[in-house]
């Protein structure tokens, strides 16, 4: 019992220890809580093979927002959009549009987005995941 008098003030630091290693854990490694439909892809480098009869519209993804964040495409040419995440650590770790079906993660580096060739021409708004940074496609 003496031992357990002297010991308390180290116990409740190992304790508070280990919940605050805890949370940082849950918060920083937990699940990405993005909004979206829940069926977002990881996103995926294609190879110069997968590139091969596409036209190829590269898009730069920063803490910044999108840029270009017009884009503009023709309608029924083969189109893939490249979403390339400048840094790992961003606010912007994933790209929708509900009206082109577009949700997916994104990783550092290379991410191709396909565009659906029956698509009508038209002007498509996408975001990322937060709602924060916004761009539009257009279909010409």
């Amino acid at each position: 019992m003496n031992m357990l008098k002297k010991g308390w003030p180290y116990l409740v630091l190992g304790l508070g220890v280990i919940v605050v290693l805890g949370a940082f854990a849950v918060y920083f490694l937990g699940k990405d809580m993005s909004p979206g439909t829940g069926t977002a892809a990881v996103a995926k480098a294609d190879t110069a093979e997968d590139l091969a009869g596409y036209e190829v519209i590269h898009v730069s993804v920063s803490n910044d927002g999108f840029v270009p964040n017009v884009i503009e495409v023709k309608a029924g040419v083969p189109t893939k959009i490249n979403f390339n995440l400048t840094r790992k650590v961003t606010h912007i770790n994933s790209v929708l549009s509900s009206k082109l079906g577009m949700d997916f993660y994104l990783q550092k580096g290379d991410n191709y987005y396909t565009i659906d060739l029956n698509v009508k021409p038209g002007e498509y708004e996408f975001n990322c995941g937060m709602y924060m940074e916004y761009g539009t496609i257009k279909v010409l």
